[in-house]
């Protein structure tokens, strides 16, 4: 799992930026995650863009005091946010103080617009994240940001590029409050298929230390083993069990990166996250990331030994 946001560590802010949103991201296949952050200043707020090298689960989440507005690049793989693709033209609104969870498949690449919120229109009453359906505006926007973050890339930021950039950012930031969602997450329906997917998903990630079986799924599900199968590759690309396993051995590489870690063994955390069989659970964890608990354990010491100093302002070299 790799933490973006709130940490120095990751886009150099100090401590009185940090709060303001988290974004991690769990690997759903296997292999090395590599992941690229770009992060620039942006009134007051930041603009920036979110890259995962493989299927993930992105789990953001907002502070009070901030918004987030979330876009799908062009050249991304599927990105699917509660049961629904995210497309380009599309737009998701984070509010203050909320959670959301995206689905990316393959190379996932997200925008994103942080700002301090409310801003100027916006409801204030909004308290889930909405969706916007707003076709060539968004698209629009889109390519604003890409130009945006590619200036900023190459160190050829025009000023007076950035500043019109910059107006029609917060222009659509501000309409984005003015005019109503096309639908506030929860209320919209989905296939029936997708919908069942979703609460099942819930219940794991509510159960995700516990044994689960095939009739407990489709329980929650309201489907036949068969249609939940189909369901969960479409929305995740895996199987349920898979999605599970993949999960929980993230859950378990989380926890050994963490500052904790000297206190527990690795069978400890293991046993914790639901796995019985360590011995297979070694097997899957070094086939999922290349490299076995303890050498997870090992590398990450040598990183906290490594720290240094962050700048308060992030450069795009130091924000990657």
């Amino acid at each position: 799992m790799v933490a973006i946001g709130p940490t120095p560590a990751v886009f150099g802010m100090t401590p009185g930026a940090m709060r303001g949103w988290s974004w991690q991201i769990s690997q759903l296949a296997n292999g090395v995650l590599e992941s690229e952050r770009t992060l620039a200043p942006f009134d007051g707020g930041y603009i920036g863009s979110i890259t995962a090298d493989r299927s993930a689960l992105h789990q953001v989440s907002t502070a009070t005091g901030w918004g987030l507005m979330l876009l799908p690049a062009v050249d991304s793989g599927a990105v699917f946010v509660e049961g629904r693709r995210l497309v380009v033209g599309d737009a998701v609104f984070m509010p203050q103080a909320c959670d959301l969870e995206l689905l990316s498949h393959d190379v996932g690449r997200i925008y994103l617009i942080a700002f301090r919120s409310p801003v100027a229109g916006s409801r204030p009453r909004l308290s889930r994240p909405c969706w916007y359906a707003r076709a060539d505006r968004s698209s629009n926007l889109t390519e604003d940001v890409s130009a945006w973050l590619a200036a900023v890339s190459k160190d050829r930021v025009d000023s007076s590029r950035t500043h019109a950039l910059q107006s029609r950012v917060l222009a659509w930031i501000h309409s984005a409050g003015d005019e109503p969602a096309q639908y506030e997450f929860g209320d919209h329906a989905l296939p029936r298929r997708r919908m069942a997917v979703e609460r099942v998903r819930r219940f794991i990630h509510d159960h995700l230390a516990e044994s689960m079986t095939l009739a407990d799924l489709c329980h929650h599900a309201h489907l036949q083993a068969r249609s939940l199968e189909y369901g969960f590759r479409d929305l995740v690309g895996l199987s349920p069990f898979k999605y599970i396993k993949m999960l929980r051995l993230a859950e378990v590489r989380r926890r050994l990166q963490s500052s904790g870690a000297v206190e527990r063994s690795v069978s400890e955390v293991a046993l914790d996250c639901g796995f019985s069989h360590l011995s297979q659970f070694a097997a899957d964890y070094k086939r999922a990331f290349l490299e076995s608990p303890s050498a997870t354990v090992r590398a990450d010491r040598c990183r906290a030994g490594r720290v240094g100093r962050y700048d308060a302002v992030p450069s795009a070299a130091d924000a990657r």
